[in-house]
């Protein structure tokens, strides 16, 4: 896992290596024996000397083998062996990051990589783009020409760093190459709250907290996915939040916006607040919306206007705007707002988008 930057500017990462053998490594001041040593019995005879014990490191516990006449001595019986540890072992290493990113492009490495004798690395991308297998580097000065690599395609597949947005709540770890590919779609992406002059950013359920509480005290509606809410939002009220428990436990949260009422026909929308990257995964949610007015005197009809739409995503609160060409929106007729307080009767029907 990533581990941060240090003063130096050289990134810090956990890496995991295996054990071919399985034995722990060798610590300061132990000793082993070699095939040049003599053995614990000669001419038949036990040796009184005692058998060096090597350390373990701190919170690892290793395999112990048992010499055979030990065993005997014991009763017999199986091995009492603990938990192999030590054959996989995780250390913090630092390293310069220009050593991770491809030279020709500077984007991080992935695999597969290539190298070519004197060691200079190009990327899967850069490298199929070139007119020969020539190394771009060496410039054909005795240059070597490129080869597969799989030792670094193995070093950059461990280079593991937790997501960019671990302080807003992400607890995921990816490889390197790709940390900048999850974050864009990360749902713990940051997302700005859209109020004018506040300058708060957090994950979309940090962001219901925050517009629920004062200064900003937005009213919160729970919805259902394909069950109708009904709603009554008077004309001072221009944003409201609608709030769905996923299955996954989580709650996904979408903004009802009320345009200008001013207008002779006033726009109505409703976004999904997700991570800034996430619309280019396609709209997931759908809406059905209408609005009713009051009984025409002369008739006794009562007036509905309705869109059926895709769910836009929106990086900010209310951050749809009314001339997005892109953006659908209910327009309700300014004649259909009820009473003194201009009330807007709305239905809304959120259902999750089909395929």
């Amino acid at each position: 896992m990533y581990g941060g930057s240090t003063e130096s500017g050289f990134p810090e990462w956990d890496w995991s290596s295996s054990s071919s053998s399985g034995l722990p490594p060798a610590f300061p001041g132990s000793s082993l024996p070699t095939s040049g040593e003599p053995s614990p019995m000669e001419n038949g005879e036990r040796s009184s000397a005692k058998r060096v014990r090597v350390p373990s490191p701190p919170g690892n516990r290793v395999k112990q083998e048992v010499p055979a006449w030990e065993e005997e001595a014991s009763g017999g019986g199986e091995t009492e062996a603990m938990d192999g540890a030590a054959a996989r072992a995780e250390v913090v290493v630092r390293i310069d990051k220009e050593m991770l990113h491809c030279p020709i492009c500077t984007l991080p490495l992935k695999p597969p990589i290539f190298q070519c004798g004197v060691g200079h690395t190009a990327c899967g991308s850069c490298h199929g783009q070139l007119p020969t297998n020539q190394c771009h580097s060496c410039d054909g000065g005795g240059g070597g020409l490129y080869g597969p690599c799989p030792v670094m395609d193995a070093l950059v597949a461990k280079a593991v760093v937790p997501c960019p947005h671990q302080a807003y709540g992400c607890r995921a770890s990816v490889a390197y190459y790709q940390a900048s590919e999850h974050g864009s779609t990360c749902p713990h992406a940051p997302c700005a709250c859209g109020e004018p002059g506040c300058a708060f950013v957090g994950s979309p359920p940090a962001l219901l907290a925050h517009l629920a509480a004062a200064p900003h005290s937005w009213a919160v509606e729970n919805v259902r996915y394909g069950e109708t809410l009904r709603l009554s939002v008077p004309e001072p009220e221009a944003r409201r939040l609608l709030v769905a428990d996923e299955d996954d436990g989580s709650r996904r949260v979408f903004v009802l916006a009320v345009g200008d009422r001013a207008s002779r026909t006033v726009p109505v929308s409703v976004a999904c607040v997700r991570a800034p990257g996430a619309a280019a995964a396609g709209p997931q949610y759908t809406c059905k919306m209408w609005a009713t007015g009051d009984k025409a005197p002369a008739t006794g009809k009562v007036e509905s206007v309705l869109v059926d739409m895709e769910v836009p995503s929106a990086a900010a609160a209310g951050a749809v705007a009314a001339d997005d060409e892109k953006a659908t929106f209910l327009g309700v007729p300014r004649k259909m707002l009820r009473g003194a307080s201009r009330q807007m009767l709305l239905s809304v029907r959120i259902g999750r988008a089909s395929g």
